[in-house]
């Protein structure tokens, strides 16, 4: 598994702009469809601040890879590019780490796996381990 994460610098007071380009094209929605990809988050430290971090959690490389090569990864580009700061290409790649250790809870993860049947029932059954 690996784990992948872009950080957008933003113009002033753009973290709500950002979070509504992500939604009108749906980008987080199409990039979950892509098949290995678990999980991704938009998230920002702080709403009022000028930077945002789109992270995903992919089966492998190829799996972020097909991402990167699907049709409509930069439809939004144009839109991007007039809220970010700095040097920002959208084409780009994220930076990738391997993981060497995740947990989740499955009942909230779009498409993990189910927990495997246990013979004697534990208090938490719906969460997920998954380790290098």
């Amino acid at each position: 598994m690996i784990m992948s994460m872009l950080r957008l610098g933003l113009k002033p007071d753009s973290v709500r702009a950002i979070k509504d380009v992500y939604d009108r094209y749906e980008i987080l929605e199409t990039a979950i469809k892509v098949e290995g990809c678990q999980t991704l988050v938009l998230a920002t430290p702080d709403v009022g601040g000028n930077e945002a971090y789109v992270i995903g959690l992919w089966d492998d490389e190829a799996a972020y890879q097909r991402w990167m090569d699907h049709p409509e990864r930069g439809a939004a580009a144009q839109d991007l590019l007039q809220l970010t700061a700095g040097d920002f290409d959208p084409t780009a790649p994220a930076g990738q780490w391997q993981v060497l250790s995740a947990i989740y809870d499955a009942e909230l993860v779009p498409g993990a796996a189910e927990p495997e049947e246990e013979t004697e029932p534990q208090a938490h059954t719906n969460k997920r381990e998954e380790h290098l």
